[in-house]
């Protein structure tokens, strides 16, 4: 063991190898070694044998039922592919990348045939956390009526649309339409 109970960390730091504890919040493994993720205190468990970090404000962490802002990266016929920028309502940065995807049957509460008229690349999204298997696979849903398309970005000139009566318009004059949030602009 590299440090004791209490010690103050920086990210990057060893504090044990992966064999004397198991990691916990705000650590993380690499080459064997349990790491510190952010600056902290160490907390050790001895009874369920975990090293973790304590801090006085956290960078924040994706949780099921948060709401997140990102962008379109990928649409495909039945998935949407999403790189998450942001959770809604909060001011701090996310502590690392994710990346999500919108299955087809979470799109929208009415039939689609193909995400292709939903959204498009570029497009700005607002999604609800449904599951997360990893950082690089979280379960989207647009299906709530504030969820959905924020800014919608002109697969013609790449400019961000206008909503006029349900329907985006250009200035280069593109008329589209998108699962729209009820939020539509306020990003």
């Amino acid at each position: 063991m590299n440090h004791k109970e209490n010690d103050l960390v920086s990210p990057g730091e060893i504090l044990c190898t992966y064999e004397e504890y198991i990691p916990s919040e705000w650590t993380y493994v690499e080459d064997g070694y349990i790491k510190a993720s952010i600056n902290g205190r160490i907390v050790i468990d001895n009874e369920e044998k975990t090293i973790s970090l304590s801090t006085i404000n956290p960078p924040s962490s994706l949780k099921v039922g948060n709401h997140v802002i990102g962008h379109i990266t990928e649409v495909k016929q039945n998935k949407a592919l999403v790189t998450i920028k942001m959770i809604k309502g909060l001011n701090r940065e996310l502590i690392m990348g994710y990346k999500g995807f919108i299955h087809i049957s979470k799109a929208n509460n009415e039939f689609i045939s193909s995400l292709h008229d939903m959204f498009k690349i570029g497009d700005i999204v607002e999604a609800k956390v449904l599951n997360i298997y990893g950082s690089e696979y979280i379960d989207l849903s647009t299906s709530d009526e504030d969820t959905g398309v924020i800014k919608a970005m002109c697969v013609n000139c790449r400019k961000f649309m206008k909503l006029d009566n349900d329907k985006l318009v250009c200035e280069c004059g593109k008329v589209d339409s998108r699962n729209i949030s009820s939020n539509y602009g306020g990003f």
